[in-house]
């Protein structure tokens, strides 16, 4: 993705930045908040701008949003599908006003969305794990009233998708709801 390698690009340059007091501060022209006027302020200004979403400074959020990368690509290099990361990357994005990464193999960004609006008026931070649930959950709600199947999941172990399809034909004869029967009823 290139958008990463750009933003990766950023950080270390944003490093050198930070450790070079001798270089003058320049906002890369690919990357622009809509919440704050950057262009026109010089970095230590920037990086004191307070951020209320995520109570802390702009400089602060920055080297949150590194080590939340790092912690990212450390999760998937264990298995781990990294989706409480992936909120996180997105809330300090948000906070910062630039543009929210949307991961390919994490939720859609129109769901992170609606979670980060959601965990606003909670301020409950999920795991990983309640998140994955309650994606499949919200996701198989669709299918439920839609009346289509439950879509395999790109890159999906087939075998997982068949357990899958197995649990939610269960979970649908426990409230007398039968494939046999969703079947006459799409025939009609």
């Amino acid at each position: 993705m290139t958008r990463d390698r750009d933003f990766q690009k950023w950080l270390r340059d944003y490093e050198e930045r930070r450790t070079n007091r001798d270089r003058e501060f320049r906002m890369p022209s690919a990357w622009h908040s809509t919440k704050y006027d950057l262009e026109s302020m010089s970095w230590n200004e920037i990086r004191e701008i307070y951020l209320p979403e995520i109570q802390m400074t702009w400089g602060a959020a920055c080297e949150a949003m590194r080590k939340s990368w790092f912690s990212y690509k450390m999760s998937k290099r264990e298995g781990d599908r990294g989706w409480d990361i992936i909120l996180r990357i997105n809330r300090i994005q948000r906070a910062l006003g630039i543009k929210m990464t949307e991961f390919r193999d994490g939720p859609d960004i129109e769901w992170v969305k609606q979670q980060l609006d959601l965990e606003e008026g909670t301020g409950v931070e999920p795991t990983s794990e309640d998140l994955e649930l309650k994606f499949e959950e919200d996701h198989d709600q669709e299918n439920i009233w839609d009346g289509s199947e439950t879509s395999e999941i790109e890159g999906e172990d087939p075998l997982y998708a068949q357990l899958r399809r197995e649990e939610r034909t269960e979970a649908l004869a426990d409230v007398g709801i039968y494939e046999s029967e969703k079947e006459v009823e799409k025939n009609e």
